[in-house]
């Protein structure tokens, strides 16, 4: 079962990334992305984006700001109602991020990754 996203007493959170650092959402940033009616379950979703960030199943340049990533994990099923798992269409957890400040950008699921070029760390 999903669970929201808690932030400490100074409204941030701090989420660790498989090749970023770490990263910052505030509350704020966080109440803006989950405002709009048809977002309602994003905030039981919150646990995702964690995963999504420390394991992604792909990470994506965005295809104009050469600042973002895109943070790509799969999931069959998201909650949609507290104690209710359900297979959506859009199976991907999408995180864009920002490299150069640190942040998450926004949070969307998706049917699929978008395109752009796949990121690869330097090895």
């Amino acid at each position: 079962m999903g669970a929201d996203i808690s932030f400490d007493r100074d409204g941030r959170v701090r989420l660790p990334t498989k090749h970023h650092g770490t990263l910052t959402l505030s509350k704020a940033k966080w109440d803006v992305i989950c405002g709009e009616p048809e977002r309602f379950y994003y905030r039981l979703n919150g646990d995702k984006v964690a995963t999504t960030l420390v394991a992604p199943d792909v990470i994506r340049h965005h295809t104009t700001n050469p600042d973002q990533l895109i943070y790509y994990k799969r999931f069959d099923k998201f909650t949609i109602a507290p104690g209710i798992e359900a297979a959506v269409s859009a199976k991907w957890m999408a995180v864009p991020i920002d490299v150069g400040t640190q942040r998450v950008c926004t949070v969307y699921p998706t049917a699929q990754p978008k395109p752009g070029k796949e990121y690869k760390p330097n090895a």
